[in-house]
C-alpha cells in the first residue's frame, strides 16, 4: 500500500469512521454508548478533515494519520466488515420429496 495513492475525501473518511466503530464494537461496547462513541468519532474525524483543508501545511501529517488508521484497521481484521454484513452466497440445494398419486380403488359393481 502506497500513501501516494491514498486520497482523503468524505467517502474515505466515512469508511474509516465505520471501521473505527466496528473496531470499538469488538471490545464489547454496544447500545447507546456505541452510538455516542460513533458520533464523537465522526465529529472528531470531520473536524480533522476540515482542519486539513484550512491548514495546508498540516495536510501531509493528517493524510499520514488517516493512512495509518486505515492500515491499522485492515491489519486488525476490520477488512472483513463487508463479508460479515453480506456473506457470500452459497449454492442452493434443492431438496424434494417424491410425489405419488394415490389412485382410488375401483369398486365392483354388482
Amino acid at each position: 500500500m502506497d500513501i501516494g495513492n491514498f486520497i482523503v475525501n468524505p467517502v474515505t473518511l466515512a469508511l474509516i469512521v465505520l471501521g473505527v466503530v466496528e473496531f470499538i464494537k469488538k471490545f464489547g461496547i454496544s447500545g447507546n454508548k456505541l452510538m455516542l462513541i460513533a458520533m464523537l468519532v465522526g465529529i472528531a474525524f470531520g473536524l480533522i478533515y476540515k482542519a486539513r483543508e484550512l491548514y495546508v501545511p498540516a495536510q501531509p501529517y493528517i493524510d499520514v494519520a488517516f493512512f495509518g488508521i486505515a492500515v491499522g484497521l485492515g491489519a486488525s481484521g476490520i477488512y472483513s466488515f463487508v463479508t460479515d454484513r453480506f456473506p457470500p452466497t452459497t449454492k442452493a440445494t434443492i431438496k424434494y420429496t417424491k410425489i405419488t398419486r394415490q389412485v382410488p380403488e375401483e369398486k365392483e359393481v354388482e
